[in-house]
């Protein structure tokens, strides 16, 4: 599910020029010889908990691959000039979720999101441990 596509940016504001990048999870364990099957990952725009929004939920297939999201990323031409210290950054950083039956859940996984480009985000999950 794709919350931003470029018809909603404009038609939330239709003088900007909406740009974005692109979004593949890939979602393993066992030093990525094992896919994991039917992860749900839930993407956020803000790391704080009072803030974050919901802006995509995935799911992973029998190869622990997640479908192509796009998401809201700066201008092009911002990301190919330098960017001096406290100026905004040439990209966007969203954060991952990824929940999975019988591995620890994965939180707050950034991934740098730039205009055009596919970003490829590989998520390595693990067992817990018991004691006892």
């Amino acid at each position: 599910m794709v919350v931003y596509t470029e018809e909603d940016m404009q038609q939330e504001n239709p003088a900007a020029t909406a740009s974005f990048g692109y979004l593949k999870i890939n979602v393993a364990a066992a030093q990525r010889a094992l896919p994991v099957y039917n992860a749900q990952i839930m993407i956020y725009g803000s790391i704080e908990e009072r803030q974050q929004e919901l802006l995509a939920v995935l799911q992973t297939n029998s190869s622990g691959e997640t479908e192509m999201v796009s998401l809201p990323a700066p201008q092009l031409a911002e990301s190919q000039q330098p960017h001096p210290a406290g100026e905004p950054r040439p990209y966007n950083v969203y954060y991952a979720r990824i929940v999975a039956a019988n591995y620890l859940t994965r939180d707050k996984v950034p991934v740098q999101i730039f205009p055009g480009v596919l970003s490829d985000l590989v998520v390595n999950m693990q067992t817990p441990v018991y004691i006892g």
